[in-house]
Protein backbone atom coordinates (compact mmCIF):
# COMPACT_ATOMS: atom_id res chain seq x y z
CA UNK A 1 0.00 0.00 0.00
CA UNK A 2 1.37 3.43 -0.96
CA UNK A 3 1.82 6.09 1.67
CA UNK A 4 0.30 9.56 1.40
CA UNK A 5 3.79 11.02 0.95
CA UNK A 6 4.46 8.68 -1.97
CA UNK A 7 1.16 9.69 -3.57
CA UNK A 8 2.17 13.35 -3.31
CA UNK A 9 5.70 12.78 -4.61
CA UNK A 10 4.82 10.61 -7.61
CA UNK A 11 3.41 13.43 -9.78
CA UNK A 12 6.43 15.59 -8.95
CA UNK A 13 8.84 12.81 -9.88
CA UNK A 14 7.02 12.17 -13.14
CA UNK A 15 7.07 15.88 -13.98
CA UNK A 16 10.78 16.06 -13.20
CA UNK A 17 11.43 13.09 -15.49
CA UNK A 18 9.51 14.72 -18.31
CA UNK A 19 11.36 18.00 -17.79
CA UNK A 20 14.71 16.20 -17.84
CA UNK A 21 13.80 14.48 -21.09
CA UNK A 22 13.23 17.82 -22.81
CA UNK A 23 16.24 19.58 -24.27
CA UNK A 24 17.69 22.29 -22.05
CA UNK A 25 17.31 25.77 -23.52
CA UNK A 26 19.07 29.00 -22.62
CA UNK A 27 16.95 32.08 -23.31
CA UNK A 28 18.85 35.24 -24.22
CA UNK A 29 16.88 38.51 -24.24
CA UNK A 30 18.53 41.45 -26.00
CA UNK A 31 16.54 44.57 -26.78
CA UNK A 32 12.81 44.63 -27.34
CA UNK A 33 12.55 41.53 -29.53
CA UNK A 34 11.61 38.02 -28.54
CA UNK A 35 14.24 36.09 -26.57
CA UNK A 36 16.61 33.94 -28.59
CA UNK A 37 16.45 30.30 -27.51
CA UNK A 38 19.78 28.48 -27.65
CA UNK A 39 19.83 24.73 -27.24
CA UNK A 40 22.79 22.39 -27.01
CA UNK A 41 23.38 22.38 -30.78
CA UNK A 42 23.33 26.19 -31.02
CA UNK A 43 25.74 26.55 -28.11
CA UNK A 44 28.03 23.87 -29.55
CA UNK A 45 28.16 25.81 -32.85
CA UNK A 46 29.59 28.89 -31.07
CA UNK A 47 33.33 29.23 -30.33
CA UNK A 48 34.23 26.88 -27.49
CA UNK A 49 36.48 27.91 -24.61
CA UNK A 50 38.12 25.88 -21.87
CA UNK A 51 39.18 27.58 -18.65
CA UNK A 52 41.11 25.88 -15.87
CA UNK A 53 40.41 26.72 -12.25
CA UNK A 54 42.86 25.77 -9.51
CA UNK A 55 41.15 24.73 -6.29
CA UNK A 56 42.26 23.69 -2.84
CA UNK A 57 40.76 20.38 -1.77
CA UNK A 58 40.69 19.59 1.93
CA UNK A 59 41.97 21.83 4.69
CA UNK A 60 44.98 22.40 6.89
CA UNK A 61 48.06 20.26 6.33
CA UNK A 62 46.07 17.86 4.13
CA UNK A 63 45.02 20.53 1.62
CA UNK A 64 45.88 19.62 -1.96
CA UNK A 65 45.66 21.51 -5.20
CA UNK A 66 43.23 20.27 -7.83
CA UNK A 67 42.28 21.55 -11.26
CA UNK A 68 38.79 21.83 -12.67
CA UNK A 69 38.45 22.18 -16.43
CA UNK A 70 35.34 24.15 -17.39
CA UNK A 71 34.23 24.07 -21.03
CA UNK A 72 31.62 26.20 -22.72
CA UNK A 73 31.02 29.50 -24.47
CA UNK A 74 32.13 32.95 -23.32
CA UNK A 75 29.11 34.98 -22.23
CA UNK A 76 29.97 37.75 -24.71
CA UNK A 77 29.93 35.20 -27.58
CA UNK A 78 26.43 34.16 -26.46
CA UNK A 79 25.39 37.82 -26.39
CA UNK A 80 26.90 38.39 -29.85
CA UNK A 81 24.95 35.41 -31.21
CA UNK A 82 21.77 36.89 -29.73
CA UNK A 83 22.33 40.24 -31.48
CA UNK A 84 23.70 42.57 -28.81
CA UNK A 85 25.63 44.44 -31.51
CA UNK A 86 22.27 45.59 -32.96
CA UNK A 87 21.60 47.78 -29.92
CA UNK A 88 22.44 51.48 -30.09
CA UNK A 89 26.16 51.86 -29.38
CA UNK A 90 25.55 54.63 -26.86
CA UNK A 91 22.92 52.55 -25.05
CA UNK A 92 25.40 49.67 -24.85
CA UNK A 93 27.74 51.80 -22.76
CA UNK A 94 24.96 52.05 -20.15
CA UNK A 95 23.90 48.42 -20.33
CA UNK A 96 24.09 45.55 -17.92
CA UNK A 97 23.65 41.81 -18.23
CA UNK A 98 21.81 39.61 -15.75
CA UNK A 99 22.39 35.86 -15.75
CA UNK A 100 19.49 34.04 -14.04
CA UNK A 101 19.00 30.53 -12.70
CA UNK A 102 15.79 28.52 -12.64
CA UNK A 103 15.37 29.52 -8.96
CA UNK A 104 15.85 33.20 -9.97
CA UNK A 105 19.35 33.47 -8.45
CA UNK A 106 21.10 36.19 -10.46
CA UNK A 107 24.59 37.47 -11.25
CA UNK A 108 25.15 40.93 -12.70
CA UNK A 109 27.74 42.14 -15.21
CA UNK A 110 28.26 45.48 -16.94
CA UNK A 111 28.65 45.66 -20.71
CA UNK A 112 32.00 47.39 -20.16
CA UNK A 113 33.43 44.61 -18.01
CA UNK A 114 32.45 41.97 -20.59
CA UNK A 115 33.57 43.85 -23.72
CA UNK A 116 36.11 46.51 -22.67
CA UNK A 117 38.05 44.75 -19.91
CA UNK A 118 39.79 41.43 -19.39
CA UNK A 119 36.94 40.17 -17.23
CA UNK A 120 34.97 39.12 -20.30
CA UNK A 121 37.65 36.54 -21.10
CA UNK A 122 36.72 34.65 -17.92
CA UNK A 123 32.90 34.69 -17.87
CA UNK A 124 31.81 31.32 -19.20
CA UNK A 125 28.46 29.72 -19.97
CA UNK A 126 29.47 26.21 -18.94
CA UNK A 127 28.37 23.04 -20.70
CA UNK A 128 31.01 20.56 -19.44
CA UNK A 129 33.27 19.96 -16.44
CA UNK A 130 36.46 17.91 -16.69
CA UNK A 131 35.44 16.58 -20.10
CA UNK A 132 32.00 15.36 -18.98
CA UNK A 133 28.52 16.89 -18.95
CA UNK A 134 27.82 19.02 -15.90
CA UNK A 135 26.77 17.14 -12.78
CA UNK A 136 23.09 17.30 -11.83
CA UNK A 137 23.88 19.81 -9.07
CA UNK A 138 24.99 22.34 -11.72
CA UNK A 139 22.13 21.79 -14.20
CA UNK A 140 22.45 21.50 -17.98
CA UNK A 141 24.10 24.95 -18.11
CA UNK A 142 25.89 27.02 -15.52
CA UNK A 143 27.75 30.31 -15.54
CA UNK A 144 30.93 31.23 -13.70
CA UNK A 145 33.00 34.36 -13.55
CA UNK A 146 36.36 32.66 -13.11
CA UNK A 147 38.37 35.88 -12.95
CA UNK A 148 36.63 37.09 -9.79
CA UNK A 149 38.54 37.12 -6.50
CA UNK A 150 35.65 35.14 -5.01
CA UNK A 151 33.95 33.16 -7.76
CA UNK A 152 31.04 31.90 -5.64
CA UNK A 153 28.74 34.94 -5.84
CA UNK A 154 28.78 34.91 -9.65
CA UNK A 155 28.42 31.15 -10.05
CA UNK A 156 24.94 30.59 -11.47
CA UNK A 157 23.90 26.96 -11.33
CA UNK A 158 20.93 25.88 -13.48
CA UNK A 159 21.41 28.88 -15.79
CA UNK A 160 18.33 29.34 -17.97
CA UNK A 161 18.09 33.04 -18.92
CA UNK A 162 20.35 35.94 -19.80
CA UNK A 163 18.89 39.45 -20.08
CA UNK A 164 20.47 42.66 -21.36
CA UNK A 165 19.08 45.89 -19.92
CA UNK A 166 19.92 49.58 -20.35
CA UNK A 167 20.13 51.86 -17.34
CA UNK A 168 17.87 54.87 -17.98
CA UNK A 169 19.42 58.32 -18.00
Amino acid sequence: MRSAAHALLLPLLLAAGLAAAQEAVLEVKVGSGAPRRLGQAELAALPQTELVEARSVGSGARAEKAEVRWRGVLLRDVLDAAGIQDLDRYALRHSGVVARATDNYAALFSWGELYNAGGGDNVLVITAMNGKPLPASEGPYALRSLGDTRSGPRHVKWLNRVEVFTVPK
